[in-house]
């Protein structure tokens, strides 16, 4: 079973969530599945970003796509800090952990001499703070997986969030990686995992995963998708996934 950061964010926010979308394999309501102007203009400039760091001529995109062009020249005028070496594009990363395997994608991997950065581009309007997206998923996996699958310690890694809509001066984030860091979200993934192992068990004997606890009800059930099933609220035609993630990234590749 592949475990992406979308499926280990899910999990955290909330069991039930997880079952729903992934073992259930429901779907969500037409309106959560709809792409947005905003979603299409952010993979389209991943696409964009892809081709513009593989080497390849990218005015006919720009050209056919001008609203890609002031994200495309805030990243030519204010790009983040990136280190030498070999960059790759979409880069693949897996790790198998016991019954488990876990999968990343990352936007663009340079691997340098002595150090690894690990650069990720972020196109909504408000950046979440820096101490939310140092415990979010796809900062710990993303770093713990290239640690773990390469020749690189922790301390030689870092993690850098470019934000095609931040304002200058302020448009990235820049995650340092070390050992204490590393042990800690080994320790995470071993609980989680060893967690989501006995919630399976139990699932394949015909018991549902947890949902959230009624205090956190209003937080993460009334604005849930699956709320009317769920039976904790009234449906709202608003999804619970993270805004953080761009929605069918999510839903259709593991990141």
């Amino acid at each position: 079973m592949q475990l992406s950061q979308a499926h280990l964010r899910t999990l955290q926010t909330c069991p039930r969530q997880y079952q729903y979308r992934y073992l259930d394999s429901l779907m969500l309501p037409e309106a959560t599945l709809t792409e947005t102007p905003s979603q299409k203009q952010g993979r389209n400039f991943h696409r964009l970003m892809q081709q513009h760091l593989q080497g390849l001529d990218v005015h006919p995109i720009l050209e056919a796509q001008p609203e890609l062009k002031p994200w495309f020249e805030a990243f030519q005028t204010t790009p983040p800090p990136m280190i030498q070496g070999q960059g790759k594009a979409e880069h693949h990363r897996s790790l198998g952990w016991g019954e488990f395997t876990l999968v990343a994608v990352y936007d663009y991997v340079i691997f340098g001499q002595e150090q690894a950065q690990i650069l990720d581009w972020k196109t909504y309007a408000r950046p979440p703070a820096p101490k939310t997206l140092s415990h979010h998923w796809q900062t710990r996996l993303y770093c713990y997986l290239l640690a773990a699958t390469s020749a690189y310690s922790p301390k030689q890694i870092s993690m850098t969030y470019w934000f095609a809509q931040g304002e200058k001066g302020a448009n990235f984030y820049t995650f340092s990686y070390n050992d204490t860091t590393h042990q800690a979200v080994h320790q995470a993934l071993e609980q989680c995992l060893n967690q989501l192992s006995q919630w399976l068990q139990a699932y394949g004997q015909g018991q549902d995963l947890p949902q959230v606890p009624a205090a956190q009800i209003p937080k993460y059930c009334h604005p849930c998708a699956f709320a009317e099933r769920c039976r904790r609220s009234q449906p709202s035609g608003v999804s619970s996934i993270d805004p953080f993630l761009a929605v069918l990234k999510d839903l259709s590749v593991p990141r």
